[in-house]
């Protein structure tokens, strides 16, 4: 609809009151419908602070309910080491059940948290894994921001990642203090595995390499 009238609701969670700001609400970074679901009512959210987040009827008129996927004990003991700061959340197409969660937000703000890898479910956000780091072992994403998810069109199991630096990352869980591997990585097997991509300017120089 037109600006003039559009007509926006709150869907929550309900804000909370706090000493110096009033009433305050975490900040939702990403927001992925799953591709799958024709009625657009499964929703995933990703948030700065809060994990990631299920709707199963984003797209009713009524009241709409998100429930915490990352808050179970059984999911937080997988990410329990890791962070539920979300930068980026994507759901692969094809009804595979694979949903990505990039953690890291990387919006630089003061409250912009670090990442520790990339949280991975084969099912729908039952169970979760934590993949720190590049499947050589050379690249690490601790200390990163997930920016965006991309899968290819044409192989379904090709996924890239856009890897920016978080804003507290060289203060905190940095795995080298002002080093960042920032970059595009790519995963073959729907992300279960990846790799920093590569840019040749020369027969003797790649883009490859923390920055």
């Amino acid at each position: 609809s037109s600006a003039s009238t559009a007509i926006w609701q709150p869907l929550g969670p309900s804000a909370v009151i706090s000493p110096n700001f009033g009433l305050i609400t975490g900040r939702v970074s990403s927001i992925a419908i799953d591709p799958a679901d024709a009625t657009g009512n499964r929703v995933y959210v990703g948030t700065t602070g809060g994990g990631v987040w299920l709707s199963q009827n984003a797209g009713t008129a009524g009241s709409v309910v998100f429930t915490p996927l990352t808050d179970a004990p059984a999911a937080f003991n997988a990410v329990r080491y890791a962070s539920i700061s979300i930068g980026a959340i994507s759901v692969q197409p094809g009804s595979t059940g694979v949903i990505l969660a990039g953690t890291g937000d990387p919006n630089d703000a003061l409250d912009s948290y670090y990442g520790a890898g990339v949280l991975r479910s084969p099912d729908g956000g039952a169970t979760w894994t934590v993949m720190s780091h590049t499947a050589d072992q050379m690249f690490s994403f601790q200390g990163e921001g997930f920016a965006g998810f991309a899968w290819s069109t044409v192989n379904p199991q090709v996924v890239v990642a856009a890897v920016s630096q978080a804003y507290e990352s060289t203060l905190v869980s940095a795995q080298l203090s002002g080093v960042s591997s920032a970059g595009l990585y790519y995963s073959s097997d729907a992300g279960a595995t990846w790799s920093l991509a590569t840019i040749n300017d020369s027969p003797r120089h790649d883009g490859q390499g923390p920055q």
